[in-house]
């Protein structure tokens, strides 16, 4: 199983400005490509990093927010109507019905043109070619907002995405042998809805994983440096630890700063 990240950006500063791309991860195997949070220029960034972007059979979209979901259903035409997969689209209740003040995200035409369609709950499982997949829902503004983990015979990676910290999320990941936090705000900085680096620790003790790979940067971390925080990060955990950047593959780009 391999990753790649298609922008490593979140939020709605740094996702208007571009300083970092918002184009989502993007999960391969020998049997299938998952394309994760396809958020805006997530069509264009597939085209620009991926090798094969005819390969991805699946969109998966945690929640209902624009850097989350923008170009999901760009992905699901290139998927169906581009490149002629029958299409699996794995995304929250929020994004596939809406819920409270939010408004479904993907219609109900681009849901039609796909082959099937499931709705990640709490609890739920889900299979994508030779993937595993199970769900939780997290601590988001959108609260059906979805954390998850993906299995291979290979390999079990986590996915705390965003998410206010708590206990009482840990034990999804407990077995992972890696963790991709979606971390948007630097040390000292915790905030509603959000991780931050100094919560990390928490996550990775709780958890077999030997690395974790941090994204969806907001603007205050990048204001206060990557690096910085890789380095306080890597004096409070046995882990490796990779900042993700754009483009980067995992595991590979061992030349990337980010390793």
């Amino acid at each position: 199983m391999e990753l790649q990240f298609l922008g490593t950006g979140g939020g709605r500063y740094v996702t208007g400005m571009q300083r970092r791309k918002t184009g989502g991860i993007v999960i391969k195997t020998d049997e299938t490509q998952v394309h994760v949070d396809p958020g805006p220029g997530g069509l264009v960034n597939s085209h620009e990093f991926l090798e094969h972007p005819e390969e991805t059979e699946a969109v998966l979209v945690t929640h209902a927010h624009m850097d989350h979901f923008n170009d999901a259903q760009a992905i699901i035409e290139m998927m169906v109507e581009a490149y002629n997969n029958a299409g699996v689209l794995l995304a929250n209740r929020t994004v596939l019905e809406g819920f409270g003040d939010l408004e479904k995200a993907i219609s109900d035409y681009h849901q039609g043109l796909c082959g099937r369609v499931d709705t990640m709950k709490e609890g739920s499982t889900h299979e994508v070619g030779d993937l595993e997949i199970e769900c939780q829902e997290m601590f988001h503004s959108d609260p059906k907002t979805i954390g998850f983990t993906v299995e291979s015979s290979e390999k079990k990676i986590g996915f705390w995405t965003d998410t206010e910290f708590s206990g009482e999320l840990v034990d999804l990941y407990s077995d992972c042998d890696t963790l991709v936090v979606f971390c948007s705000r630097p040390v000292d900085s915790a905030t509603s809805s959000h991780t931050a680096v100094d919560e990390v620790p928490d996550i990775v003790e709780a958890s077999d994983a030997d690395t974790v790979i941090l994204t969806h940067f907001g603007y205050k971390l990048l204001d206060e440096g990557v690096e910085e925080q890789k380095k306080w990060l890597e004096e409070k955990i046995d882990a490796k630890v990779v900042m993700a950047e754009d483009g980067m593959k995992f595991p590979g780009n061992r030349t990337l700063d980010a390793f």
